[in-house]
């Protein structure tokens, strides 16, 4: 998750979430993760269950300033994973 705006370095586009690249910032359609759907933090049963289910999966962190780390803001998992995980709930 970005502190301020950006600009895709491949396509200059830009939206909610970024993956850093040596090249820059690339979109979540540039890195082929754009039909991946965002699990907030806060439901731990929930969050194994569909990061199981997923094949593919990627974890949303943020830069705190006042920390000075990286904080887990979610995780980015597949539509089904996430409907499975919900249904065993």
């Amino acid at each position: 998750m970005p502190l301020k705006d950006w600009t895709c370095a491949a396509c200059g586009g830009t939206g909610d979430l970024l993956l850093m690249q040596e090249a820059g910032p690339a979109c979540m359609a540039c890195a082929a993760l754009d039909h991946l759907v965002f699990l907030p933090r806060g439901d731990a049963g929930l969050t194994r269950r569909a990061h199981k289910a997923s094949e593919l999966s990627a974890v949303v962190v943020r830069f705190s300033r006042t920390r000075k780390r990286y904080e887990r803001q979610g995780l980015l998992v597949e539509p089904a994973a996430m409907a499975a995980a919900k249904q065993r709930d």
